[in-house]
């Protein structure tokens, strides 16, 4: 392309070259001809130095074209700081611990195939119905149960064992005493979170005694005694359900108002109850319909873990039975199991 253009520019000096050579010279007159000579030589230098220039031009921007690549470093040292991002993403994020929940506790259903459950019964070999085995048994409880029946030492020895006790149930309804120390015992198997079922009909003959702190955890104390003669009016020891939608009466039996029937015991037959000044215990059956802080005979407390009935199963109907203590049983293992899996 240069070449092309300095053949352009000499083809030009030459044209004008010869032109003033060519014309016609008017009168010899030499100045003038020198003259245009000199001119049209000025103009071929003047063009040479303007392509010269243009030459220069190019080689003068060069350096201004190189210079760019020397800013295309700065994109790649601004990406950086992008892949510091992508290193630091896990940590800034909680989606992968958001991911990684914990695995759910196993299902009450399931955590009872493995329950311990501890159980005194003094109506062993009395010739009556074992309503509290029967309803562990009902329940499909009856190999997680060790049964000392009426053995009180065995009872003892055993929740002084090294076993953690989801459920501790006591009939206490032959008229034998489990007092003093049992109580003791007790009350160090409810700080290991133990569940509890007490049945127990002469709370007047202990309740100064070593059950009183029992009472007070629990939020109860005794209210009055509970005779009954050979002739009275059965109608009298109706037990009045005082919270009939409580799950106790519902789960996993449907319990109604209990009646005595074929009555076993008379003369003291029972204690009734009553709640503590601020109490979180329920009264949930007592001997009149409308009271619902004392003439307990069914009483809650421990969110649900303990159970007092302070009247005697075996004076009302069987079934009734049967299907109150299962649902004692259910109850108080369901807020066993809360307690653990909160």
């Amino acid at each position: 392309m240069k070449k092309l253009y300095y053949f352009g520019i000499l083809f030009l000096v030459s044209g004008s070259l010869l032109v003033s050579c060519g014309l016609p010279s008017s009168g010899g007159n030499d100045d003038l001809e020198n003259t245009r000579v000199a001119i049209a030589v000025q103009q071929t230098s003047l063009a040479m130095q303007q392509a010269q220039l243009a030459q220069s031009e190019p080689a003068q921007a060069e350096p201004q074209v190189e210079a760019l690549p020397t800013y295309t470093p700065y994109p790649t040292y601004t990406a950086q700081p992008t892949e510091a991002q992508v290193v630091n993403e896990p940590t800034a994020t909680s989606e992968p611990v958001s991911e990684e929940e914990p695995a759910p506790s196993v299902s009450f259903e399931d955590w009872l195939e493995d329950v311990e459950i501890l159980l005194y019964d003094d109506m062993y070999d009395l010739g009556e119905e074992l309503v509290i085995e029967n309803a562990l048994d009902g329940l499909g409880l009856g190999n997680n149960t060790t049964n000392v029946r009426d053995a009180m030492g065995d009872f003892l020895s055993n929740m002084n064992s090294s076993t953690n006790w989801d459920l501790i149930i006591v009939g206490a309804e032959n008229r034998d005493n489990i007092s003093g120390e049992y109580f003791d015992v007790i009350s160090s198997e409810m700080d290991r979170g133990s569940s509890f079922i007490i049945e127990v009909w002469y709370v007047d003959d202990i309740s100064t005694g070593r059950i009183q702190p029992v009472f007070q955890r629990c939020g109860i104390t005794f209210h009055r005694d509970w005779q009954r003669a050979w002739n009275s009016n059965l109608n009298d020891y109706l037990v009045y359900l005082l919270e009939p939608d409580n799950p106790l009466f519902s789960e996993p039996n449907a319990i109604s108002m209990l009646i005595p029937y074929d009555v076993l015991w008379t003369g003291d037959v029972g204690d009734m109850v009553k709640l503590n000044t601020g109490s979180d215990a329920v009264l949930l059956g007592g001997a009149q319909a409308k009271e619902h802080s004392a003439y307990g005979l069914i009483a809650e407390c421990m969110d649900g873990q303990m159970i007092w009935q302070t009247f005697s199963t075996h004076d009302y109907k069987t079934q009734d039975m049967i299907n109150l203590w299962q649902n004692y049983i259910h109850h108080t293992l369901r807020a066993r199991y809360d307690h653990i899996n909160p």
